[in-house]
């Protein structure tokens, strides 16, 4: 696109435009800059959201006590060997939800197990869980702190 060029060649200079009052409307001011009412809800915005990810940390984060299944052996009609570890505080006990399942999905077995309050802060243990039907899994659900 070229420039709007003047008879004798040159180029208009419009910085200096005046328009006609009333014609066009009226012109707006340029907004007013407010750097520190912007910076002030930066920082409230921040604040709320490093408060809110604190909060639920404590309310849905990480137990002191976490568990994880090794293995299960269903080969013996009537029960499942299931056998998991558990990390918790040292001196402290737990208390672990395992369960089995059949083919169906359907539950067949549940047990809480007690995990013994000693200094070690890993323990492993094999629970023998009785069963009611052909079992298909076993399960450690979760395990929490002993009261």
């Amino acid at each position: 696109m070229t420039e709007t060029q003047t008879t004798d060649g040159r180029v208009p200079d419009t910085a200096h435009v005046s328009f006609p009052d009333g014609r066009y409307g009226r012109r707006r001011q340029p907004a007013r800059r407010r750097p520190a009412l912007t910076a002030a809800l930066t920082a409230g915005v921040v604040v709320a959201g490093v408060a809110a990810a604190w909060l639920l940390m404590e309310s849905y984060g990480q137990d002191e006590v976490s568990e994880r299944l090794l293995a299960y052996d269903d080969s013996v009609a009537g029960q499942v060997a299931v056998t998991f570890e558990v990390y918790k505080p040292a001196g402290e006990g737990a208390v672990c939800a395992v369960r089995s399942r059949d083919l169906a999905g359907a539950e067949i077995g549940y047990a809480e197990v007690e995990v013994p309050a000693d200094d070690s802060t890993r323990v492993e243990m094999t629970y023998v869980l009785p069963v009611e039907g052909d079992a298909n899994t076993g399960e450690v659900l979760r395990c929490w702190q002993a009261d």
